[in-house]
């Protein structure tokens, strides 16, 4: 039998979402068993699989004990550069360079922001590894060539809030991007239907099954001959949705060649520059960040 308490970063979730990230070994089918036969039980109670766990529930487990082996942590030994554009007791506002990762492939563990930001807390003390199934992450990503502004979780209740206003769009995102050619108007939106294929994303004028609804606001900064630098309000955050619907609409990122750019350029430029945290229902003491 095997007895685990479930802390305030575990809390919120799931018992099984819970369950399948703390015993990497146990099987889904072993462990829906397990609730239906009383194997698994919250404080000693009967329970069901979508239970959701509260702060210093026990769960007990009378399972074979090769399959409750806890999921190892490694102690972070990434770096801790960061360039912190603001810190508080529940989350962190970060200017990503562009190169660098937002979240590397678990199987490569290749350095990134999140590891960063792991390795960092730890250092700090604020990550001790002694919750089962939580660990400091980012609230949302950017590409690798991408900088700017991305938020990072310290906890869990912080992590829900954020992601549940990003979910409501409560959260205003804005880019500046240098893009190819020039336009007629000096504001207007861009609208259109997104789907991932791969590592490029799609783009169609038209409702498309399987394809998800995008726009953005783009206001014009500057003209150059042959290029623009735009102020982007994302209204829906899809994969690539500036790069594809720029390029969709002839006006591909300078150097962005995946999406249509066909000069000598190889670097494109795009910058999360500006967050408005106005409407997140939490204590924040500063609520705009921009760089």
């Amino acid at each position: 039998m095997k007895e685990i308490e479930v802390l305030e970063n575990d809390a919120g979730q799931r018992l099984d979402k819970f369950l399948m990230k703390t015993f990497p070994d146990l099987s889904k089918s072993m462990m829906y068993k397990g609730i239906r036969k009383k194997k698994i039980k919250v404080n000693r109670k009967r329970c069901t699989y979508d239970q959701m766990l509260q702060p210093h529930d026990h769960i007990l487990l009378f399972l074979p004990p090769d399959v409750l082996k806890e999921k190892e942590r490694e102690v972070p030994s990434a770096s801790t550069q960061l360039d912190i554009v603001f810190e508080d007791q529940n989350l962190l506002i970060i200017n990503k360079p562009a190169g660098l990762l937002s979240q590397s492939d678990q199987k490569e563990k290749q350095d990134c922001v999140v590891s960063r930001v792991q390795a960092y807390l730890y250092q700090k003390g604020e990550y001790t590894m002694a919750d089962h199934s939580f660990a400091p992450t980012i609230c949302h990503r950017l590409d690798r060539n991408t900088a700017g502004l991305i938020i990072a979780a310290k906890n869990a209740n912080t992590l829900r809030i954020i992601n549940q206003a990003i979910a409501e769009r409560a959260i205003k995102k804005q880019y500046r991007a240098l893009v190819s050619g020039t336009f007629l108007l000096d504001s207007f939106q861009m609208h259109g239907y997104l789907k991932k294929e791969g590592t490029k994303a799609i783009v169609k004028d038209k409702p498309t099954p399987g394809f998800a609804e995008a726009y953005m606001d783009v206001k014009i900064i500057s003209k150059k001959k042959d290029a623009t630098w735009c102020d982007i309000l994302l209204h829906t955050g899809r994969f690539h949705q500036i790069r594809a619907m720029m390029g969709h609409f002839h006006h591909p990122l300078f150097g962005d060649h995946k999406y249509g750019y066909e000069g000598p350029e190889k670097q494109y430029s795009l910058i999360a520059y500006r967050l408005d945290l106005r409407n997140v229902p939490m204590e924040i003491s500063q609520r705009i960040f921009e760089i």
